[in-house]
C-alpha cells in the first residue's frame, strides 16, 4: 500500500489545525490514500484538546495559567494541553479499514504509531522507552507533564505523545515530539517515515503541494469545519 507524504510547512497553529480538519473531512468524503504530514508552529502557541471549550476550561491547565501571553487554539483531537513552537508535529489521517488489526482500536493504533516514532529515534542513536500499563501514571491536563500508556520517554522524561479523533471510519492522529538539542529534525522525520513503512508494511511517497491553494480550493467546495 502507498501512503501520501505532504511537504513539511511552518505556520501558526490555527492554520495548521484548520488544515488538519479539512484533510480529515476530505478523507471521510472522498476515501483518499492514507496521509502523513509533518509541520511546525511558526510561533509559540498552546493547543488544547476538544474538551476544553471555553476560558473556564482553560483555567484547569497550569500550562495555560502560567503562560497568559501565549495564545491558545483548540485541536480537533482529544487530550490535554501542549506548548508548541519548538516541537516537531505530525498528523496521520487514515481510514481504519485499510489495516483494522493495527488501526481498529485506539490503544493498538496509538502503540503502533509510537513504535514507528521510536524506530525513528533509534535510527539516530537514541533509545526511547514506552510508558507501560503497569506504571502508576499520574493524571493531569498538561500533556508533557502527565504521560499516558504508550507515550515515549527519553532520560526519564516524556518526549513524544499524541491524541486522536475518529469519525465515520477515519482516524486523525496528531503527535507532538520534543526534538533533543543537536538533533536534525529532517533526519528524525526521515527515520520516522521509515518506521511507519516498517511497522505498517507500506511505502510512503512525498507529494508536492501548496497548502494555501489546497485550503482555498476545499473551502470553495463548501467543506467547512464540523462541530
Amino acid at each position: 500500500m502507498k501512503w501520501q507524504l505532504l511537504s513539511t510547512i511552518s505556520a501558526p497553529m490555527p492554520f495548521q489545525m484548520a488544515l488538519d480538519q479539512l484533510l480529515f473531512e476530505k478523507q471521510k468524503n472522498e476515501n483518499q490514500k492514507p496521509l502523513l504530514r509533518f509541520y511546525y508552529s511558526s510561533e509559540p502557541w498552546i493547543s488544547v484538546g476538544y474538551s476544553f471549550r471555553d476560558a473556564s476550561a482553560f483555567s484547569r491547565s497550569e500550562l495555560v495559567r502560567t503562560h497568559p501571553s501565549i495564545p491558545v487554539c483548540r485541536r480537533l483531537t482529544g487530550g490535554g494541553c501542549v506548548f508548541h513552537g519548538r516541537d516537531l508535529i505530525f498528523s496521520f489521517i487514515v481510514r481504519t479499514d485499510v489495516d483494522p488489526e493495527k488501526l481498529g482500536s485506539v490503544r493498538t493504533s496509538y502503540s503502533k504509531i509510537h513504535e514507528s516514532v521510536k524506530m525513528g529515534f533509534e535510527a539516530l542513536g537514541l533509545n526511547l522507552k514506552f510508558y507501560r500499563l503497569a506504571e502508576e501514571l499520574p493524571k493531569g491536563n498538561d500533556c508533557f507533564r502527565f504521560p499516558v500508556v504508550s507515550d515515549l520517554a527519553w532520560k526519564g522524561q516524556k518526549i513524544a505523545g499524541g491524541a486522536q479523533k475518529r469519525s465515520q471510519g477515519v482516524l486523525l492522529h496528531q503527535e507532538s515530539i520534543q526534538v533533543p538539542d543537536g538533533m536534525e529534525s529532517k533526519k528524525l522525520i526521515a527515520g520516522i517515515i521509515k518506521g511507519f513503512e516498517a511497522v505498517f508494511n507500506v511505502t510512503v511517497t512525498e507529494e508536492t503541494w501548496d497548502p494555501g491553494l489546497f485550503f482555498e480550493a476545499e473551502k470553495g467546495k463548501g467543506l467547512t469545519e464540523s462541530h
